[in-house]
C-alpha cells in the first residue's frame, strides 16, 4: 500500500510536476480528472480553466483587452511584501470557492479517497483540493505543498488560524507569507521543492553532487 494519496490537478505543468516528483510515496489523482468524477464538479474546474485562458488570451486586445486583465489580476495578485502585515482576511476568490464547496463542489472527490484508505495522508499540490478535504472531513492528515517562489492569499485556508492544513514551502518568502496570512508557525514546514529521486540519488545525494559539480564547471 501506498504511504499517502498524491491530489494534483492537470491544469499546467506545475502541479502535475511537483506530484509526479512524489509518485514514490502513493497513487496520483487529478482532482479535476479522475474516474467517475460527476459531470457539475468536471464543468466547474473546466469553466475555471477557459476563463483564465480566455483572459490571459483577451490581453492581447489593444487597450480593452490589458484593462480586462488588470481587473482580472486585482483579485488574485500578490500583495506587497512590506511593510509586513497580517493579510489573513479572506479574499473574493477565496469566498468564491467555499460558496462552491457549499454547493457540493469536491465532496465527491473526498469521498472517493476516504474510501481508499482515511487514514493515508493527503499530500495535495495545489490549495483546492486541500481545501476540499478539510471542508469535507477528511480524517488523515493534509498537506500542501507549495509550488511557487511567493503566493497570494488564496492558497491559505478561509481560517487559517483553525485550519488543520499542514504546508511544505519552497523557501523562506513563502514561510513569511503563509505567517502573515494567519497560517499557524506549526503548521509551516520549509522543505525546499520537491525533486525527483532520479536527480537525487539515495540520502547521500550522490547524483545531486555530481549533477551541481558539472554545472559549477560549466
Amino acid at each position: 500500500m501506498g504511504k499517502a494519496l498524491i491530489i494534483s490537478v492537470n491544469m499546467g505543468y506545475g502541479h502535475q510536476r511537483t506530484a509526479d516528483n512524489l509518485k514514490d510515496l502513493g497513487e496520483i489523482i487529478n482532482a479535476n480528472d479522475y474516474q467517475g468524477i460527476p459531470r457539475r464538479d468536471r464543468e466547474i474546474w473546466e469553466s475555471t480553466r477557459k476563463f483564465y485562458e480566455f483572459i490571459s488570451n483577451f490581453e492581447r486586445t489593444p487597450l480593452i483587452g490589458n484593462i480586462a486583465f488588470l481587473i482580472f489580476d486585482f483579485f488574485q495578485k500578490i500583495l506587497s511584501f512590506y511593510p509586513k502585515r497580517i493579510y489573513s482576511r479572506p479574499s473574493f476568490t477565496l469566498n468564491q470557492i467555499y460558496f462552491l464547496f457549499k454547493k457540493g463542489w469536491g465532496e465527491n472527490l473526498i469521498e472517493n479517497c476516504k474510501l481508499q484508505n482515511e487514514k493515508l495522508p493527503l499530500i495535495c499540490t495545489f490549495f483546492t483540493p486541500a481545501f476540499m478535504a478539510e471542508f469535507f472531513g477528511y480524517q488523515g492528515e493534509i498537506f500542501c505543498v507549495v509550488c511557487d517562489a511567493d503566493i497570494a492569499r488564496p492558497w491559505a485556508p478561509l481560517n487559517p488560524r483553525k485550519s488543520k492544513i499542514k504546508y511544505f514551502a519552497p523557501n523562506q518568502r513563502v514561510v513569511e507569507r503563509l505567517k502573515l496570512y494567519g497560517v499557524r508557525e506549526e503548521s509551516i514546514f520549509l522543505t525546499g521543492y520537491p525533486l525527483p529521486k532520479e536527480l537525487i540519488g539515495s540520502e547521500k545525494m550522490e547524483i545531486l553532487k555530481e549533477n551541481l559539480r558539472y554545472r559549477i564547471l560549466n
